[in-house]
């Protein structure tokens, strides 16, 4: 899957494919990448606005929860370092 920053629809697909490691990339890329920001926020009030998408993102930020209690740091990696993070394990 390709991942296209100035669309939401492209945003939101990929999103959905895994929302608590791609939710918390989301999070950092729109702080860091302003030329993204405005799709990914729309991104992020379409899941808002869509039941089951939101249900998706309750779970994730569940497993989110508990994930960052079980580990000493809750920092956001970029996606190169999760990359590079699992290849190490």
């Amino acid at each position: 899957m390709l991942l296209d920053l100035n669309d939401s629809q492209s945003i939101l697909q990929w999103w959905a494919v895994y929302p608590s490691r791609h939710g918390a990339l989301l999070s950092d890329w729109a702080r860091r990448r302003p030329e993204h920001r405005a799709a990914i926020l729309h991104a992020r009030r379409l899941i808002n606005a869509d039941p089951e998408k939101r249900a998706l993102l309750q779970l994730a930020q569940l497993e989110t929860s508990v994930v960052g209690a079980q580990r000493d740091g809750d920092a956001v990696h970029s996606h190169g370092e999760l990359a590079l993070e699992q290849a190490e394990h």
